[in-house]
Protein backbone atom coordinates (compact mmCIF):
# COMPACT_ATOMS: atom_id res chain seq x y z
CA UNK A 1 0.00 0.00 0.00
CA UNK A 2 2.62 2.49 0.85
CA UNK A 3 4.88 1.33 -2.13
CA UNK A 4 1.41 2.57 -4.07
CA UNK A 5 1.11 6.04 -2.44
CA UNK A 6 4.57 6.95 -3.51
CA UNK A 7 3.94 5.65 -6.58
CA UNK A 8 1.20 8.01 -7.18
CA UNK A 9 2.51 10.63 -5.13
CA UNK A 10 5.46 10.43 -7.90
CA UNK A 11 3.03 10.30 -10.74
CA UNK A 12 1.89 13.17 -9.14
CA UNK A 13 5.07 15.15 -9.15
CA UNK A 14 5.94 14.69 -12.73
CA UNK A 15 2.71 15.64 -14.05
CA UNK A 16 3.23 18.81 -12.18
CA UNK A 17 6.23 19.14 -13.35
CA UNK A 18 5.56 18.89 -17.59
CA UNK A 19 4.57 22.30 -18.45
CA UNK A 20 0.99 22.24 -20.32
CA UNK A 21 0.27 26.11 -21.23
CA UNK A 22 2.69 28.89 -22.20
CA UNK A 23 2.31 30.29 -19.11
CA UNK A 24 3.75 27.13 -17.43
CA UNK A 25 5.92 26.29 -19.81
CA UNK A 26 7.35 30.04 -19.16
CA UNK A 27 7.26 29.81 -15.28
CA UNK A 28 8.62 26.27 -14.83
CA UNK A 29 11.18 26.23 -17.62
CA UNK A 30 14.97 25.87 -16.99
CA UNK A 31 16.44 29.10 -15.98
CA UNK A 32 19.44 28.21 -18.35
CA UNK A 33 16.80 28.94 -21.00
CA UNK A 34 16.73 32.04 -20.22
CA UNK A 35 20.00 33.32 -18.06
CA UNK A 36 18.43 37.40 -17.29
CA UNK A 37 15.43 35.83 -15.89
CA UNK A 38 14.70 33.33 -12.56
CA UNK A 39 11.62 31.85 -11.73
CA UNK A 40 11.03 34.24 -9.17
CA UNK A 41 11.04 36.91 -11.76
CA UNK A 42 8.60 34.98 -14.25
CA UNK A 43 6.12 34.25 -11.49
CA UNK A 44 6.30 38.29 -10.73
CA UNK A 45 5.39 38.80 -14.29
CA UNK A 46 2.96 36.22 -14.81
CA UNK A 47 1.08 37.92 -11.80
CA UNK A 48 1.03 41.42 -12.57
CA UNK A 49 0.06 40.55 -15.86
CA UNK A 50 -3.31 38.46 -14.86
CA UNK A 51 -3.72 40.87 -12.45
CA UNK A 52 -4.72 43.72 -15.34
CA UNK A 53 -0.99 45.52 -14.45
CA UNK A 54 1.94 46.55 -16.65
CA UNK A 55 4.08 43.50 -16.76
CA UNK A 56 7.26 44.71 -16.53
CA UNK A 57 10.27 44.32 -13.88
CA UNK A 58 13.86 44.90 -14.14
CA UNK A 59 16.11 42.09 -14.17
CA UNK A 60 19.97 42.07 -12.68
CA UNK A 61 21.44 43.42 -15.76
CA UNK A 62 19.40 46.58 -15.68
CA UNK A 63 16.88 45.60 -18.64
CA UNK A 64 13.55 46.14 -18.86
CA UNK A 65 11.37 43.04 -19.17
CA UNK A 66 7.84 43.37 -20.59
CA UNK A 67 5.12 40.55 -20.77
CA UNK A 68 3.31 41.70 -23.60
CA UNK A 69 0.77 39.16 -24.52
CA UNK A 70 0.00 35.58 -22.62
CA UNK A 71 -2.86 33.43 -23.45
CA UNK A 72 -2.76 29.58 -22.72
CA UNK A 73 -1.45 28.57 -26.31
CA UNK A 74 0.91 31.70 -26.67
CA UNK A 75 3.31 34.01 -24.91
CA UNK A 76 5.32 37.22 -25.69
CA UNK A 77 7.89 39.29 -23.49
CA UNK A 78 9.86 42.08 -25.07
CA UNK A 79 13.48 41.94 -23.28
CA UNK A 80 14.38 45.32 -25.00
CA UNK A 81 16.95 44.41 -27.87
CA UNK A 82 15.35 41.45 -27.70
CA UNK A 83 12.27 39.21 -28.14
CA UNK A 84 10.64 35.82 -27.08
CA UNK A 85 8.22 33.87 -27.90
CA UNK A 86 6.72 30.62 -26.51
CA UNK A 87 3.83 28.48 -28.97
CA UNK A 88 2.29 25.93 -27.78
CA UNK A 89 1.16 23.51 -30.60
CA UNK A 90 -1.32 20.11 -30.27
CA UNK A 91 0.20 17.26 -32.36
CA UNK A 92 -2.11 14.91 -34.17
CA UNK A 93 -1.86 12.12 -31.35
CA UNK A 94 -3.39 14.33 -28.72
CA UNK A 95 0.25 15.38 -27.47
CA UNK A 96 1.83 19.03 -26.85
CA UNK A 97 4.97 20.27 -28.48
CA UNK A 98 6.18 23.75 -27.87
CA UNK A 99 7.91 26.10 -29.95
CA UNK A 100 10.53 28.56 -28.51
CA UNK A 101 11.22 31.70 -30.69
CA UNK A 102 14.28 34.30 -29.26
CA UNK A 103 15.14 36.89 -31.47
CA UNK A 104 17.58 39.54 -30.68
CA UNK A 105 18.03 43.01 -33.08
CA UNK A 106 21.34 44.42 -32.88
CA UNK A 107 21.15 46.72 -36.18
CA UNK A 108 19.46 43.80 -37.93
CA UNK A 109 16.83 41.14 -36.08
CA UNK A 110 17.80 37.89 -36.43
CA UNK A 111 15.73 34.43 -34.60
CA UNK A 112 16.32 31.31 -33.74
CA UNK A 113 13.88 28.69 -33.21
CA UNK A 114 13.56 25.24 -31.15
CA UNK A 115 11.46 23.02 -30.40
CA UNK A 116 10.53 21.49 -26.75
CA UNK A 117 8.87 18.51 -25.63
CA UNK A 118 6.60 19.41 -22.36
CA UNK A 119 9.20 18.19 -20.20
CA UNK A 120 12.01 20.41 -21.73
CA UNK A 121 13.83 17.97 -24.11
CA UNK A 122 15.26 19.71 -26.85
CA UNK A 123 14.39 17.98 -29.70
CA UNK A 124 15.67 18.70 -33.78
CA UNK A 125 13.57 21.63 -35.57
CA UNK A 126 14.44 19.78 -38.91
CA UNK A 127 11.35 17.57 -37.74
CA UNK A 128 9.58 20.55 -37.34
CA UNK A 129 10.09 23.00 -39.79
CA UNK A 130 12.32 23.16 -42.97
CA UNK A 131 12.93 27.15 -43.42
CA UNK A 132 13.40 28.60 -46.69
CA UNK A 133 17.10 28.94 -47.68
CA UNK A 134 17.94 32.81 -48.26
CA UNK A 135 17.92 32.07 -51.90
CA UNK A 136 14.47 31.24 -51.74
CA UNK A 137 14.06 35.04 -51.23
CA UNK A 138 16.54 36.02 -54.47
CA UNK A 139 15.15 36.13 -58.64
CA UNK A 140 16.83 32.81 -59.37
CA UNK A 141 18.78 34.37 -62.28
CA UNK A 142 20.20 36.66 -60.51
CA UNK A 143 23.53 37.78 -61.58
CA UNK A 144 25.31 38.97 -58.41
CA UNK A 145 26.58 36.25 -55.02
CA UNK A 146 24.61 36.16 -52.34
CA UNK A 147 25.52 37.39 -49.45
CA UNK A 148 27.56 35.40 -47.31
CA UNK A 149 25.30 36.13 -44.22
CA UNK A 150 21.64 35.85 -43.61
CA UNK A 151 19.57 37.42 -41.06
CA UNK A 152 16.39 35.41 -40.53
CA UNK A 153 13.44 36.75 -38.32
CA UNK A 154 11.06 34.68 -36.96
CA UNK A 155 7.23 35.98 -35.87
CA UNK A 156 4.16 34.09 -34.91
CA UNK A 157 0.94 35.54 -35.24
CA UNK A 158 -1.85 33.90 -32.86
CA UNK A 159 -4.82 35.29 -34.27
CA UNK A 160 -4.29 33.79 -37.04
CA UNK A 161 -1.84 31.12 -36.17
CA UNK A 162 0.61 31.79 -38.84
CA UNK A 163 4.27 31.82 -38.50
CA UNK A 164 6.10 34.00 -40.60
CA UNK A 165 9.80 33.92 -41.91
CA UNK A 166 11.19 37.02 -43.10
CA UNK A 167 14.55 37.80 -44.83
CA UNK A 168 16.23 40.56 -42.49
CA UNK A 169 19.65 40.17 -44.69
CA UNK A 170 19.46 43.19 -47.25
CA UNK A 171 18.87 45.73 -43.69
CA UNK A 172 22.48 44.38 -43.43
CA UNK A 173 24.02 45.35 -46.09
CA UNK A 174 25.22 48.70 -47.57
CA UNK A 175 23.20 51.36 -49.07
CA UNK A 176 24.67 50.60 -52.40
CA UNK A 177 24.16 46.83 -52.19
CA UNK A 178 20.84 46.92 -50.90
CA UNK A 179 19.84 49.57 -53.84
CA UNK A 180 21.66 46.60 -56.11
CA UNK A 181 19.71 43.90 -54.78
CA UNK A 182 16.33 45.08 -54.29
CA UNK A 183 15.29 44.37 -57.71
CA UNK A 184 16.34 40.78 -57.16
CA UNK A 185 14.11 40.50 -54.14
CA UNK A 186 11.02 38.36 -55.11
CA UNK A 187 9.64 37.52 -51.83
CA UNK A 188 10.34 39.56 -48.04
CA UNK A 189 8.68 36.70 -46.36
CA UNK A 190 7.17 32.77 -46.06
CA UNK A 191 4.16 32.01 -44.04
CA UNK A 192 3.77 28.14 -42.30
CA UNK A 193 1.26 26.51 -40.93
CA UNK A 194 1.00 23.83 -38.11
CA UNK A 195 -0.53 20.91 -39.38
CA UNK A 196 -0.73 18.42 -36.35
CA UNK A 197 3.07 17.07 -37.39
CA UNK A 198 4.82 19.75 -38.53
CA UNK A 199 5.11 23.70 -40.10
CA UNK A 200 4.26 23.32 -43.73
Amino acid sequence: MKGIIVLVVSLGIAISLNAQTAKEFFVLMPDEMLLDLNRSGKMDLVDLYEAGREAAIVNKLGDTLLLEKLTPDYLLLNTGKSSLQIVVLSMLNESQLYCFIQTACGPVCDSRVEFYSPSWKKLNAEAFITPAPPAWFIQANADFAAPAVSFMQWLYDPDTSTLQQINRTPDYLSEEDRRMIQPYITKESRDYHWNGIRFE
